[in-house]
């Protein structure tokens, strides 16, 4: 099973603020996950799959109603496109 974890962006690269996360695996930066301040009021956590060796796709990105659903969205897309 692969791993991700999120860690704070600003704890990694030294921006961001308490509602923004990067995906990391294996010590690398996979993604990203955050609190959109432009995103509809429904689905406001906007997560994206930014791994250059995964399938590049339009389905890569996406939003949700949690950070949590926007990990399982991350997740199932990732894992499905590095098969």
């Amino acid at each position: 099973m692969i791993e991700l974890r999120l860690t704070r962006t600003q704890r990694y690269v030294g921006i961001g603020d308490k509602d923004d996360y990067l995906v990391v695996s294996d010590g690398r930066v996979i993604g990203r996950i955050f609190l959109h301040p432009q995103a509809r009021e429904a689905t406001p956590w906007y997560w994206t799959i930014t791994d250059m060796s995964c399938e590049q796709s339009a389905s890569n990105k996406g939003y949700a109603a949690t950070r949590t659903q926007a990990m399982m969205d991350f997740r199932a897309r990732y894992v499905g496109s590095t098969n």
